[in-house]
């Protein structure tokens, strides 16, 4: 466990450490003969995480590649069809697998019948 002097755990040197351990990998794909890189999923921003989960995909694809890079694959005709099985990918190549299909909690007041 890494510590500050004060005693409280320091995640970012956690991190750091972890990272440089077991380096992240990134996902790259391509698409109409166009290159693309996608972080490694343990350097997303929580945002990213929560569009995820909300069904956000091309906010979450935007945020992951950039504008102009997203716009490239617009313009290529990319759909939705496409943009699912990208981000199946993405989840298998980071261990989260069916990442655009994540589970919606059921209320807390529902009980199955």
């Amino acid at each position: 466990m890494t510590a500050a002097a004060n005693g409280r755990f320091d995640l970012s040197a956690a991190s750091a450490a972890a990272a440089a351990e077991s380096p992240p990998v990134p996902f790259l794909f391509s698409y109409k003969d166009v290159n693309y890189t996608i972080p490694p999923a343990t350097e997303w921003p929580l945002s990213l995480q929560a569009q995820i989960a909300a069904g956000d995909l091309e906010g979450a694809l935007t945020g992951l590649l950039g504008e102009e890079p997203y716009k490239r694959l617009l313009t290529d005709g990319m759909t939705v069809g496409e943009l699912n099985i990208l981000f199946t990918k993405i989840g298998e190549a980071s261990g989260v697998e069916n990442l655009p299909n994540l589970p919606v909690p059921a209320p807390q007041d529902s009980t199955p019948t």
